[in-house]
């Protein structure tokens, strides 16, 4: 019988995943993103921050797409914003340049979303793939002993499963 892997070695470690203090701003964790991304070349590009609260307890997850609502929120959904007559918000000149930079200083604490699984470093593949394809999740945190200690992505499980089915 094959040996199949387990999530842990798949698993990037939570030292090598960026990872940040809920108390951080989305300026803060922009630059965490853009940084890592440029840093390594490609080779890791993190669309999801994974953040904790002081005793390094797992308390969210913020994708590009919470970051991006955090800071446009005050434009489009605010009432100071929408035309009261319409159903669609008006869009000014000059709105989100000038609101941005101040939207940017909230924590990112009011935008995170919750994490929604989590699967045990020991747990296999197919238990991964299955709970990210019914949720539709694109990173998973790993928990070992009650701790996060890395994130399993499609990346990792398709670089698996393209070596399996070519033989690389």
């Amino acid at each position: 019988m094959p040996h199949e892997k387990k999530v842990s070695e798949l698993m990037i470690p939570l030292t090598d995943y960026p990872h940040i203090p809920y108390w951080f701003t989305i300026k803060q964790a922009i630059a965490i993103v853009k940084k890592a991304a440029l840093g390594l070349e490609g080779k890791l590009e993190p669309t999801i921050l994974l953040i904790f609260d002081e005793k390094y307890q797992l308390m969210g997850s913020l994708s590009m797409k919470d970051l991006i609502r955090g800071i446009e929120k005050k434009f489009t959904r605010s009432g100071d914003w929408m035309s009261k007559e319409w159903d669609t918000p008006v869009f000014f000149e000059g709105l989100f340049t000038a609101g941005v930079k101040e939207e940017a200083e909230k924590p990112v604490s009011e935008i995170m979303s919750p994490v929604k699984e989590t699967v045990q470093a020991g747990d296999s593949i197919i238990k991964a793939i299955y709970i990210m394809m019914e949720k539709d999740l694109t990173l998973m945190p790993v928990i070992d002993h009650g701790s996060v200690v890395g994130v399993i992505r499609l990346n990792e499980i398709f670089n698996e499963i393209s070596k399996l089915v070519l033989g690389d």
